[in-house]
């Protein structure tokens, strides 16, 4: 392990140098440690997504990036929380399919997420395949606290870079919003997307003729979202029933 940031005192972001690992990105690999003594399994792992883009590993510019919310009566991430710089780590292969590839194209790309939820979406934000296949891309960011608003500096880059084709919208639930953080908006993702809040803000319609939706996060946000689109016409994508809505709960 090579780096460390806390962003709150639950949330923070583990650097891990494994530069021979190929992903693609969205997708996600186990980080795992060593069992306490005793234990039916000899390694302890869960799942967590790339947060930097597969390119900037390969050329070793940066280490792989994860984004962890420490939970209070998790097995693993409070163990991962304590790990200081060169402590050792062990990461599984890469796999999954929330990925650009397996997105049908469309003149707009929605990407919601809730807490950690992000990560996927970052590292694909800094790909060129994804900017490639879709015109415009909304990402919207649904967190407690400010704080909680992750990488801004990425964010700042993205915006930076495609101008007007990208639209940031983060939304927080637990704070009042004032005009110290204008952009932000208050509550949540779902009540903004039901109350046509979010698509104002942005400019542009979810329907399913022009617009893909990913979504990542908590199980709720991502089966009240479904279900809101569902009463626009559009529904789960699979490789054999093509759709809009392409989901990965991340809990």
């Amino acid at each position: 392990m090579t780096g460390r940031h806390s962003w709150s005192d639950r949330l923070f972001s583990l650097r891990v140098d494994a530069p021979e690992i190929r992903f693609t990105a969205g997708q996600f690999v186990s980080l795992a440690l060593p069992a306490p003594e005793g234990s039916a399994e000899p390694m302890m792992a869960r799942p967590y997504s790339f947060v930097n883009a597969p390119n900037s590993a390969l050329s070793k510019k940066a280490p792989h990036e994860f984004l962890i919310a420490e939970l209070s009566q998790g097995t693993l991430s409070p163990r991962l929380a304590r790990l200081r710089e060169g402590d050792a780590i062990w990461i599984g292969n890469a796999y999954g399919f929330f990925v650009c590839d397996e997105i049908p194209s469309a003149p707009t790309l929605w990407m919601m997420a809730t807490g950690t939820g992000i990560a996927p979406f970052l590292s694909m934000l800094r790909t060129e395949e994804l900017w490639q296949k879709f015109e415009r891309i909304v990402l919207a960011h649904g967190v407690r606290q400010t704080e909680e608003l992750v990488y801004p500096e990425v964010i700042s880059a993205v915006r930076l870079e495609r101008g007007e084709r990208f639209f940031y919208a983060p939304f927080v639930s637990r704070e009042t919003i004032t005009s110290k953080n204008h952009g932000r908006f208050s509550g949540r993702i779902t009540t903004a997307l039901a109350d046509g809040q979010l698509e104002k803000a942005a400019s542009l319609t979810i329907d399913k003729d022009t617009a893909q939706v990913m979504l990542c996060g908590n199980p709720a946000m991502v089966e009240d979202v479904q279900r809101l689109l569902s009463e626009r016409g559009m529904r789960r994508h699979r490789k054999r029933a093509p759709g809009q809505i392409t989901v990965e709960t991340y809990w």
